[in-house]
């Protein structure tokens, strides 16, 4: 299975992790407590992506969860509520409960919410899947789609990931063969951009994307931003880089990852690491978190957080999300069918040494 395959899944519906995941031990386990808060540490957002009702480990239902939320993170983004699959389900039927409850949690609870997403190829509903129309009805359906949900959050949510993974991953890098694609060419991208500003002016605007750190080297990135320098010469209205990062303890190279920060910093564009996570168990090789792999995943959530915060000046942080609140939570063990840990805590709500590595990669901007 290539990186590439696997990557892509992240966002998708997280399949029920097997139960070695939920039951492994976790070495070295501390506390919650025993880490300083996380957001405390650092002067932009820390973020972590939690499912919303009514999917498995909802947040909502969760104290324990809710807890750990409160303690060490101040942005929240939906998993999947907030997808065109599930807040547009029929034609013009939009159905905002389950996104709704989620950020009014995140609201009383001080939180940021960042939105994912408004426009992929993935988890879009029947009825774009299988629509034959002219050019024009697509047009208008991602008018209608992003200016109704844009705005209906507009003041609530400070950002968004507007269009999410719209390219190839194999050379040559070119644009994705997408529903978007095929009937309105390239211009949906800018399309869809124009249309969050006009909805939400107040919002961050993110292209999202994985392997563009190095995992698949710089073509990938580059070819993006060749798009990314047209829409700044023209004025789309874009405002950052979304940098999923499913990454393992091996993959990609740090000064791989720091050459790919350094490009977007580059052009005045935000750096957000939207997607944050590192798999240990890429090798098929283990059966419980061992103390020493453990030790290999503390110091690369160090290596990636300090990466960021020494390559990304501080106008241009726009914040570090991980992909999962707990081991349990995470979507990797139920896409391969093999156990891994790829999260701060373990299944059971205990702090893992990575979460005192992310620390320790924030500390590098005291």
């Amino acid at each position: 299975m290539s990186l590439a395959t696997l990557v892509l899944a992240a966002c998708s519906e997280r399949p029920a992790p097997p139960p070695a995941a939920a039951s492994a031990p976790v070495p070295g386990a501390q506390t919650v407590d025993d880490v300083r808060p996380l957001k405390s540490l650092a002067g932009f957002p820390i973020g972590v992506a939690v499912p919303a009702d009514p999917w498995p480990h909802s947040l909502l239902g969760s104290p324990e969860r809710q807890a750990i939320v409160r303690r060490h993170f101040d942005s929240l983004t939906a998993e999947n509520a907030m997808k065109m699959k599930y807040l547009q389900p029929g034609r013009g039927e939009f159905v905002f409960q389950h996104a709704d409850a989620l950020v009014a949690w995140a609201l009383r609870n001080d939180l940021a919410v960042h939105g994912h997403t408004l426009v992929w190829h993935n988890q879009a509903p029947e009825w774009i899947n299988g629509l034959d129309a002219p050019p024009k009805t697509f047009e208008e359906t991602i008018t209608m789609h992003v200016r109704t949900v844009a705005g209906h959050f507009a003041g609530k949510v400070a950002s968004w990931d507007v269009v999410n993974e719209a390219f190839t991953d194999e050379s040559p890098i070119e644009y994705r063969d997408t529903i978007w694609y095929r009937n309105l060419g390239a211009d949906y991208i800018e399309l869809a951009f124009r249309q969050a500003h006009a909805a939400a002016p107040d919002a961050d605007l993110y292209y999202n994307d994985y392997d563009i750190s190095g995992a698949i080297g710089p073509d990938k990135l580059d070819r993006i931003l060749v798009m990314v320098d047209d829409f700044l010469s023209r004025d789309v209205p874009i405002d950052g880089i979304g940098f999923q990062m499913h990454v393992d303890t091996e993959s990609p190279g740090m000064d791989a990852i720091r050459s790919a920060f350094a490009k977007v910093v580059a052009r005045g564009l935000k750096v957000k690491i939207t997607e944050l996570d590192v798999s240990v168990n890429q090798k098929e090789r283990l059966t419980a978190l061992d103390p020493a792999t453990a030790v290999l995943q503390r110091h690369r959530y160090a290596d990636v957080v300090r990466a960021y915060v020494e390559t990304v000046p501080a106008e241009l942080r726009a914040g570090i999300t991980v992909w999962g609140l707990t081991d349990g939570d995470s979507w990797i063990p139920g896409f391969r069918d093999r156990a891994d840990w790829p999260l701060l805590f373990s299944a059971d709500f205990a702090a893992k040494p990575a979460l005192a590595g992310f620390a320790e990669g924030l500390r590098a901007d005291k």
